[in-house]
């Protein structure tokens, strides 16, 4: 096994599950309640606000949606269309982990509708985005392939632009193996393969992270500038234009843009960064670790956090599938593109043979 790829497949994962497990205790808060409780968060707290027990470093949703990727990656032997996402979400996962958002597009699964157009009509929400770093992994250094299947897969869970936005994350992850890859390169190759939508959220980030000059400085400006607004409230829950949060890829996407390009891409740096900001801050923190972990690998991440991070996360494992951690679900994804490699081989003997002839 390729220890270097190894290393940056395992520090997209770890990375991800960190900023996941980090972001989670402040979701839904403002970044002034943020600072004045916590300052930068740079450690894993209790989640009281989560169904289960809600000890520090346990993933939720995100890493959830993404491990159920890497199953069906991992059992395919290599890339994916919905149908074999699907094929996972009816055999193994646990609808008591899902958002409510998700738990609708498995009652639509489990009602016999295709995969390929599930995520229709869903409310607009960033399932999709946080789930995708696989795609990334399997395409690696094709960001092209990476944006296309990330556009199919997203169709199971969302359609407009929380698909959109999936897709082009996608190919920045994938572009974390380009040779040479950087934060700037791989934001290059996201807004190259996206669409005006997301190309326009992306700028929106950099742009703002190029004006503003720091962290701290940015969130306040996103704060003031930008906030989405869009996501529906219950009709028993007041609405707060500052405080009532909207988990979509219109606020993620730019957040994670600009951030990373702060962080210079470094994994430790995008985790807290990303916590801190609140908003969906579970999201917005994991794919923030995952792409730093991508780009620089676990060797770059605090090992404290990782052992905190594959020890709170037994249970999870043990309940999908026993024995395994993210590390191991790291090797067989390399196992999984070597075994991409050789489909790949055989197709290009195939049009040797084709264009000789």
């Amino acid at each position: 096994m390729n220890d270097a790829l190894f290393d940056r497949f395992y520090g997209c994962l770890i990375g991800g599950a960190i900023g996941d497990a980090m972001g989670a205790p402040t979701e839904d808060w403002h970044y002034t309640d943020i600072r004045d409780k916590f300052g930068p968060i740079d450690s894993f707290h209790p989640q009281p606000a989560r169904k289960r027990d809600g000890k520090p470093g346990q993933i939720t949703d995100d890493t959830t949606l993404r491990h159920y990727m890497c199953l069906a990656i991992i059992r395919k032997g290599g890339r994916i269309t919905p149908d074999d996402y699907a094929q996972v979400w009816l055999s193994d996962l646990n609808p008591d982990r899902l958002f409510v958002t998700e738990r609708i597009v498995l009652h639509k699964l489990q009602l016999g509708m295709s995969p390929w157009d599930s995520g229709r009509g869903q409310p607009l929400a960033d399932a999709a985005i946080m789930a995708v770093a696989p795609i990334g992994l399997i395409n690696a250094g094709n960001p092209a392939q990476a944006q296309q299947d990330g556009f199919l897969i997203s169709s199971v869970h969302q359609d407009g632009i929380e698909r959109d936005a999936a897709a082009c994350i996608a190919a920045a992850f994938a572009a974390a193996f380009e040779p040479g890859a950087t934060a700037t390169s791989m934001l290059d190759r996201a807004a190259e393969h996206g669409n005006f939508d997301t190309r326009r959220l992306i700028q929106i980030g950099r742009e703002l992270a190029a004006t503003t000059g720091s962290v701290d400085r940015f969130i306040e400006q996103f704060y003031l500038r930008y906030l989405d607004r869009s996501f529906p409230r219950p009709a028993d829950h007041k609405w707060d234009a500052e405080r009532s949060v909207s988990p979509t890829s219109r606020e993620v996407l730019p957040i994670v843009a600009g951030l990373f390009e702060l962080c210079g891409g470094e994994p430790n740096d995008c985790i807290t960064a990303g916590a801190s900001v609140g908003r969906d801050a579970d999201t917005i923190c994991t794919v923030l670790g995952g792409l730093g972990g991508a780009l620089h690998g676990a060797g770059a991440i605090r090992p404290d956090w990782i052992e905190a991070s594959e020890e709170a996360n037994v249970g999870f494992f043990d309940e999908v599938e026993p024995g395994e951690t993210f590390r191991s679900t790291a090797m067989k994804l390399v196992g999984a593109l070597e075994a991409e490699r050789i489909q790949v081989r055989a197709r290009l003997t195939r049009l040797d043979t084709l264009v000789a002839a």
